[in-house]
């Protein structure tokens, strides 16, 4: 906080502080994105970092690096990267994103993928390919392979909820078109939720909130094409696939049944663990046993698995 004395402005009462994209990462640091509005204008995101017990706090980078594919870009997510690395999104102008690699240890940053704006990204198979989610003209909702520095449309459709569509969005009309969001995958599975009561209601009107849809946690094989439904959560929610593969986090942000819920992915069996209107961006510690996630974008919260 800043006081200017006198009878001049006081400044820093009214800054807004946003914490969003929290990373669980192998070195043992929780990286996130920390945004400060205040009154004079937009904030621009910087990365820092926290130990899990709360002992120590930093900053980390400032500003986005110079990549020969977008300039100066802007951090808009962050993810778990290749080889224990932090992974970054950088919104490069309003249509495209490139995403990094970077190296805490060596202060060094690898360029991953180059792709239409997305936000969110999760990597696969030591961080050789993996999944993006992107807006379609139709609104969010849609999830993308990723695979030679590329992002490509799914070529089978997924049933799910008694609703067929593009994973993908596809380039058909709204009215075809499903809600797809937050990716999570370990290996050749891949989880993301979906709401297939937004068939046809797509872009979806002022009126009709996401918690007004019926989300679905589905899981999807890559290797066999096939999705398999495995519980309703009870709003929008974000998702982490727990290291063994055995469960998914899912932070949901609804004004109704928010909250972090466990669920088991053998049985659907779901578990309310943290309470709360407002979660957001889950991710787990690399042992399995905690996780992290952020309440009202405005704290980062850590909590057992149980």
């Amino acid at each position: 906080m800043i006081l200017l004395g006198g009878c001049g402005r006081i400044s820093g009462l009214l800054d807004h502080v946003s914490l969003f994209h929290p990373v669980w990462a192998a070195d043992g640091w929780v990286y996130y994105l920390r945004e400060v509005t205040s009154t004079s204008g937009s904030g621009q995101a910087e990365v820092w970092r926290q130990r899990p017990d709360g002992s120590k706090e930093e900053r980390v980078l400032a500003r986005a690096p110079q990549v020969s594919a977008c300039g100066a870009g802007l951090f808009s997510f962050l993810f778990a990267g290749p080889d224990g690395d932090l992974g970054m999104g950088l919104e490069c102008g309003w249509d495209e994103t490139e995403l990094l690699s970077y190296s805490p240890a060596d202060k060094t940053f690898e360029p991953l993928a180059s792709a239409r704006f997305l936000v969110d990204a999760v990597l696969v198979n030591g961080g050789g390919g993996g999944f993006v989610e992107a807006p379609r003209e139709c609104g969010p909702g849609g999830i993308q392979l990723l695979a030679d520095g590329k992002a490509y449309e799914f070529g089978s459709p997924v049933t799910v909820g008694g609703a067929t569509f593009n994973l993908s969005g596809g380039d058909t009309a709204c009215e075809s078109k499903v809600l797809a969001r937050s990716p999570a995958a370990l290996g050749e599975r891949l989880f993301f939720i979906t709401a297939p009561d937004s068939l046809g209601r797509l872009p979806l009107p002022p009126e009709v909130s996401p918690d007004d849809l019926t989300w679905h946690l589905t899981e999807w094989d890559v290797g066999s094409a096939t999705a398999r439904f495995v519980t309703e959560l009870p709003g929008l929610a974000g998702l982490a696939v727990s290291p063994d593969g055995r469960s998914v986090i899912a932070a949901v942000a609804s004004d109704h049944a928010g909250g972090v819920w466990s669920v088991d992915v053998g049985t659907g069996k779901k578990t309310r663990i943290a309470d709360g209107a407002r979660a957001y961006d889950p991710s787990f510690s690399p042992d399995g046993k905690r996780f992290v996630y952020v309440e009202h974008f405005k704290r980062l919260r850590f909590a057992g698995t149980r």
